[in-house]
């Protein structure tokens, strides 16, 4: 079979949104610093002989880790260094989809970019407005993803199908004084608000009040839709599934996950889900978001969806939270697991990390192994680095910050491993926030 590639660009929601959809005020809805560009890295292809399409080169150390612990593949990418990225004012891959399609054949600045998938099946992260593709793959229509991924056509849907999926949508003016009937606190949602962003936990009537205000006058500048209010919900495990779309409508299930959240914003995975498992099969859940998955399919979507779904304190299985009809850090968790062949407890985590020059991915390894922690072929317990390229820049300020994933295999907790990182961190010149 031909080699895939693989890429990642981990905020399509900016591409997907409508921009006469109605927004919260900022900050409300701000948006991460974060540079969620170099977090593609960590997006690995499934077989040896496929190819991972980074924006940025992968850090050498790292991928010869990656090697040693059986995660082989071909790496590529879009610039040839970090300086070429920033000379060129940091593009994303929307950015780099739109100037293939303004080009015209080869002559364009990302030519070869456009050869490797004129070429090759792809595999992305999520589908984006612009792709080319070689004739026999076919990608859904930017209607049928901007569908299957706002909460606010979900929201409907589920209700439409007698599906648990509680919360309003507002379309229009009249709308906007259901806010006023809603117990506090509840939520509001962007329609293509991810992780925190455009999310807002609304507290008392002042604050409706003055959202009310401020939706008003977007609606009288002509915007409308793509916001939903939902209760505040009573959670004790947040989880996901997993799923795959076939172009032809075949649904397939691909696995559980516990997702570890502070406050809106994603945490961590865990792999090791045996108790819920057998707490949400007693339940409805999986026959109830397999007819969503259907009913997104006659909508024209087809490809990998993830379902935010939760456990509430009552015991109740509470179905579809958001859907986010692309991959996911659940499903990033589960191709690692699989392409490692871990066979013991799993976790992904998630840190935000300050530095004041730039870290040697090399020197955090060495650390790492000296004090026991770092995983290695053939050990069942220890941390796996899965990015570099955020803590690599050049510092252009007296400070920096980039995000820094692993995988924790074995029984040590978290805290466990987040100290020996902190305190490898902290010897380098940096520190976890």
């Amino acid at each position: 079979m031909s080699a895939h590639v693989y890429w990642a660009h981990l905020d399509p929601e900016a591409s997907w949104n409508c921009a006469n959809n109605l927004s919260l005020p900022s900050p409300m809805g701000a948006k991460s610093a974060l540079h969620l560009a170099l977090l593609d890295e960590m997006f690995v292809p499934a077989r040896r002989q496929d190819i991972a399409l980074t924006m940025l080169p992968k850090c050498q150390v790292l991928h010869e880790y990656h090697a040693s612990l059986g995660g082989s593949y071909h790496p590529q990418s879009v610039f040839n260094s970090a300086e070429a990225w920033l000379a060129e004012n940091k593009p994303s891959w929307p950015d780099v989809l739109s100037s293939i399609a303004q080009s015209s054949g080869a002559l364009g600045p990302f030519s070869a970019v456009n050869e490797l998938f004129s070429s090759h099946h792809q595999a992305p992260y999520a589908y984006l407005p612009n792709m080319p593709a070689i004739s026999e793959q076919v990608f859904p229509a930017l209607s049928a993803i901007q569908f299957a991924n706002s909460k606010a056509t979900i929201t409907q849907l589920c209700q439409q199908m007698e599906i648990p999926c509680s919360g309003i949508v507002i379309e229009q003016q009249s709308d906007l004084y259901k806010l006023q009937e809603l117990d506090y606190p509840y939520v509001m949602k962007e329609a293509f608000g991810v992780s925190g962003r455009g999310a807002y936990l609304v507290k008392e009537s002042r604050i409706t009040e003055r959202l009310i205000r401020h939706f008003s006058k977007q609606i009288d500048g002509g915007k409308h839709g793509g916001l939903i209010a939902q209760p505040w919900l009573d959670i004790e495990i947040d989880f996901s599934s997993q799923w795959h779309i076939d172009s032809n409508g075949e649904v397939r299930f691909l696995g559980l996950c516990q997702v570890i959240n502070s406050g809106f914003r994603f945490a961590g995975i865990d792999l090791c889900c045996n108790a819920l498992m057998r707490s949400i099969e007693q339940s409805q859940y999986y026959e109830q978001v397999q007819l969503l998955m259907s009913a997104l399919f006659k909508h024209g979507y087809f490809g990998p969806v993830c379902v935010d779904s939760a456990i509430l304190k009552d015991g109740t299985v509470y179905p579809v939270i958001e859907v986010n009809a692309r991959e996911s850090m659940g499903s990033i968790a589960m191709r690692w697991q699989q392409k490692l062949s871990l066979n013991g407890p799993v976790r992904l985590r998630q840190y935000d990390v300050q530095y004041q020059s730039a870290i040697q991915l090399e020197d955090i390894l060495s650390k790492l192994s000296k004090c026991g922690v770092l995983f290695k072929d053939g050990s069942d317990n220890g941390i796996a680095p899965l990015t570099a390229a955020n803590l690599l820049l050049p510092v252009n300020s007296s400070t920096a910050k980039g995000r820094w994933v692993q995988l924790e295999c074995g029984a040590q907790s978290s805290e466990y491993y987040r100290k020996a990182l902190s305190a490898c961190l902290s010897e380098a010149g940096a520190s976890l926030l």
